[in-house]
Order: C-alpha cells, then sequence, then structure tokens
C-alpha cells in the first residue's frame, strides 16, 4: 500500500493514521482499487474517516467508492459527503459492503474535489481485511486520487 502510517502518536494507542505518499488512479468503471485496508478482528468495532483529495479527467466523471469486508458484519454505516464540482455537493450512504457510493461529477483535471468518506463496522464472527476502495464512475475516463490524502481508523 502507498500509505505512510504514523507511529509516534500521543492519544489512544487504537488509533491509526495514514496518508497516500503517491497519487492513486483509476479509469475502470467495474474494477476496484484499494485505497486503504486495516485488519479487523472478530466481534471488533472500528470507526474510520478518509478525505480524499481527487481529480477526473472530464466533468462528468465521478468518484466511486466502496467499502468492502468480511462476512457476516453485525452493523455496517457508511456515508460520503463529496464534490461535484465547484459549487455542488451529494450526500451519500450504505448499510452493507460492497455498496457503491456513486459520485455523479467532478471539475475536470484543473479542479481538485474534496470527498469525505466515514463510517463504523461492528464485525461479525469472522476476522478478516476492512478496505475502502475506489473507483471511476466512467469508464475509460481517469479518477486521480492526490498524495496528501489521508485517514483515519479508531478501534474501539
Amino acid at each position: 500500500m502507498p500509505w505512510q502510517l504514523q507511529s509516534n502518536l500521543r492519544g489512544p494507542s487504537a488509533m491509526r493514521l495514514g496518508r497516500l505518499r503517491t497519487p492513486l488512479s483509476s479509469s475502470s468503471n467495474n474494477v476496484w482499487s484499494p485505497v486503504f485496508s486495516v485488519s479487523i478482528e472478530a466481534q471488533a468495532c472500528l470507526s474510520f474517516q478518509a478525505w480524499l483529495y481527487f481529480t477526473a479527467a472530464a466533468p462528468g466523471t465521478g468518484l466511486v467508492v466502496s467499502l468492502s469486508g468480511p462476512t457476516g458484519g453485525a452493523a455496517v454505516i457508511v456515508t460520503m459527503l463529496t464534490g461535484e464540482s465547484a459549487t455542488n455537493l451529494r450526500t451519500l450512504s450504505a448499510t452493507s459492503y460492497d455498496t457503491p457510493l456513486i459520485g455523479t461529477g467532478s471539475g475536470g483535471s484543473n479542479l481538485t474535489l474534496l470527498s469525505q468518506v466515514s463510517g463504523t463496522v461492528e464485525n461479525g464472527l469472522s476476522g478478516g481485511t476492512l478496505e475502502l476502495r475506489f473507483r471511476s464512475e466512467v469508464n475509460g475516463s481517469a479518477v486521480n486520487l492526490a498524495r496528501g490524502s489521508w485517514w483515519q481508523v479508531l478501534q474501539h
């Protein structure tokens, strides 16, 4: 993963922060690319937040995100507040894994927009990996996550 994890933090040891050191790009509207992942134990509870700075190849191309995780999650909530232009925002939410949250526009390559993705997971009986993924809304039109995007995860 191209994330730089911070280990010299003060405060709860259950909190982890990460920062994107190199840009990520996806031009596919059906293949997911990982943004970040973290291990989650059986019956653990995690909250997360990601600030994804992005551009797209064309104004009509939006950012799409999805959360995947171990089977049998007891409760999953994920929301995305995303820019779709310099003046428009969209709020989306899901209550299960693998539900695409689809932003339907962007400012094109000359405008960096912010997508705030957050959520809480109460895991079931199976441990595994929790992963935030992204893709393009439009096949063949790139969505780019900028260096400096960041995330935090807190285990309760």
